[in-house]
């Protein structure tokens, strides 16, 4: 029987426990900017489970919360849920590449549709980019999304 991994082993994901403060901007397929917000995320380990909560403020001053949880499959893997929709419908996949980079690969449950892909880059003690390709049901390029984030 193998042993489950545990998260505090894994190479990557730890250097990104904390708080970390940053900008979204959401373009659509051809660039053209859509949207911009800011967002706080906490990420955490508990349990041997990955915790992230995301707390978004927007320009008219809205805010929209969101919880995730990552469960370990392998070492340096996770599968990723969350009862907040729209990601409530989603499986995800998150993957250490190496000692910087964390690949999200995000499929529709019902269709098994790829619908994004997101690339976490640790440039630094305490400064990340993440880049985002998100698609259609049909697999066709809707928008990119680009988060420069710091580490409180």
């Amino acid at each position: 029987m193998t042993e489950t991994p545990q998260l505090q082993d894994f190479n990557l994901f730890p250097k990104h426990v904390g708080i970390w403060e940053g900008t979204w901007t959401i373009c659509d397929g051809e660039g053209n900017k859509l949207q911009q917000f800011t967002a706080v995320l906490e990420q955490r380990i508990v349990d041997n489970e990955w915790r992230q909560t995301n707390h978004q403020t927007y320009a008219d001053g809205s805010t929209e919360v969101q919880e995730f949880v990552g469960r370990a499959i392998g070492h340096g893997e996770l599968e990723v849920s969350s009862q907040t929709p729209p990601f409530s419908n989603y499986k995800t996949l998150a993957k250490e590449l190496d000692d910087r980079l964390i690949l999200f690969k995000i499929w529709e449950k019902e269709t098994n549709a790829l619908r994004a892909i997101e690339l976490i880059h640790l440039v630094g003690e305490g400064y990340r980019v993440r880049t985002t390709q998100s698609f259609t049901s049909k697999g066709e390029l809707q928008g990119i999304m680009t988060i420069v984030e710091t580490k409180r």
